[in-house]
């Protein structure tokens, strides 16, 4: 009897024991069945979260999936629809699709539609497309056509059709910076393609044969002329600005004394001396190339993104309350008078002699009596030309006067800022960084002194506590 109550337990011990372990694996199934519904319930929750907030991270080195500042704040600014129309071809509607929706995204008046051209002949023949890529930008009554829908041209076309194009002369036959040249160190080839590419046209203007400023000129610039004007074409300047017209004059020192006069009936006096400035320079250049880092926001509400580096420039004074500087050198530096100094390579002050800072190098004043108009002074040329159009600042300072003149608030010229991918710069030349020489004794400091000697105390910090520790 006790051999067959053993024999009866043992099966019942083994009955009980998959009991428990079923009822085990079953809890532990419905465990993890739940934790997979929480997880998929918190990854939708997150997915509809983000795709409602719309957050994209272009992490791409030349940030080939996003818009450049100069685009968006383009699209920001828009009053009326504009509608782009492109016809792709097949297998490309991706590639269009990509860029239209950045754009719409950043503004709803922007909108878009895509054709697959051989999909829609009929409506492609009304537009006259016959080319695969091209496209159509349409806004209150206008209509350009485009033979490639990128960026570039999108925005070219968006600025014509958004706003109204303006006409920029540039003085010639006086040995100023070319528009037309695209010389490395010395041609305006990069000032002209910027202008343009900001919905200017540029135009030539030999005063001395036409006599006369065209009545389209909505701006005329004089850039470092190296001989005088004449005195029927300074008539004509004249018949000009009484009439309300813009005009920007960058006079480089020791230059055209007798146009530097003729500009005095305005308020501005401009000396034979130039900026001098060892602490706002850059570091390992001259004293003669100051950094522009103070504006008058009364005057100028329009600061570049970035300093201005003004390759020796002359300062811009006024007189008569007529003129307001709005640009000055920084409080280090003076003013040096005496050009046989400058050759001697004497650039030390002299009190008594020299004028110390801060100085105006940018001025403005009003002309015209019933049209208003502005005429503002440069004490420097140079600073845009091919070679120094690289220096964050210099693009931005020399564009914002331009759209400051003509009225144009709604357009920055954020796209020249140097964190702007080459990609993006529309263009404008790569640009290079530049450290003033205060900026360059900071960087010695914070990278070869104190860095390392934090790390050398946390090293002996770190010692002493183990030691302490045994």
């Amino acid at each position: 009897m006790a051999r067959d109550t053993v024999g009866e337990a043992i099966p019942s011990a083994f009955a009980l024991g998959g009991v428990r372990l079923s009822r085990e694996w079953t809890r532990r199934v419905l465990l993890l069945g739940l934790e997979i519904v929480f997880l998929i319930v918190i990854v939708v929750s997150l997915e509809t979260l983000l795709a409602r907030a719309n957050r994209r991270f272009d992490l791409t080195p030349e940030k080939k999936f996003s818009l450049s500042p100069l685009t968006v704040q383009a699209l920001g600014v828009l009053q009326e629809p504009v509608q782009v129309t492109v016809f792709y071809r097949r297998g490309e509607r991706e590639k269009h699709d990509e860029l239209l929706r950045l754009m719409e995204a950043e503004n709803p008046l922007f909108s878009y539609q895509l054709f697959d051209l051989d999909r829609a002949p009929g409506l492609a023949q009304r537009y006259g497309i016959t080319a695969y890529g091209a496209a159509v930008i349409e806004s209150g009554g206008k209509r350009i056509t485009l033979p490639i829908a990128d960026e570039e041209r999108l925005l070219n076309a968006l600025l014509r059709v958004s706003q109204e194009e303006k006409t920029i002369y540039f003085l010639v036959g006086h040995g100023e910076n070319d528009p037309g040249d695209a010389e490395e160190r010395a041609g305006y080839g990069v000032v002209r393609q910027v202008l343009e590419t900001e919905n200017y046209r540029v135009r030539p203007l030999p005063l001395f044969r036409t006599k006369t400023v065209p009545p389209d000129a909505d701006l005329l610039i004089i850039s470092g002329p190296k001989d005088e004007l004449a005195p029927e074409e300074l008539d004509a300047l004249s018949a000009y600005l009484q009439a309300g017209g813009n005009a920007i004059f960058m006079l480089d020192p020791y230059t055209v004394p007798g146009l530097t006069r003729y500009l005095g009936q305005f308020g501005f006096a401009l000396a034979d001396d130039v900026v001098v400035d060892e602490h706002n320079q850059v570091a390992g250049g001259e004293p003669l190339m100051p950094v522009i880092s103070t504006f008058s926001q009364e005057v100028f509400p329009r600061n570049p993104r970035g300093e201005p580096l003004l390759p020796v420039v002359r300062p811009v004074r006024v007189q008569d309350s007529q003129a307001q500087p709005f640009a000055f050198s920084s409080r280090t530096s003076w003013a040096l008078k005496g050009r046989e100094r400058i050759e001697r390579g004497e650039l030390r002050f002299r009190e008594g002699e020299d004028e110390r800072g801060p100085l105006p190098v940018a001025a403005v004043a009003a002309t015209g009596q019933e049209k208003k108009g502005k005429i503002v002074v440069l004490g420097d040329s140079d600073f845009v030309n091919n070679f120094y159009a690289r220096v964050p600042g210099n693009m931005d300072f020399f564009m914002n006067t331009v759209g400051w003149i003509l009225d144009r608030p709604e357009l920055l010229s954020i796209g020249r800022s140097p964190n702007v991918p080459m990609a993006k710069r529309v263009a404008t030349p790569q640009q290079s960084l530049y450290l003033t020489a205060a900026q360059s004794r900071l960087f010695f400091w914070l990278m070869v002194v104190l860095e390392p000697a934090a790390v050398f105390l946390v090293g002996v910090a770190v010692f002493i506590w183990r030691r302490k520790r045994g």
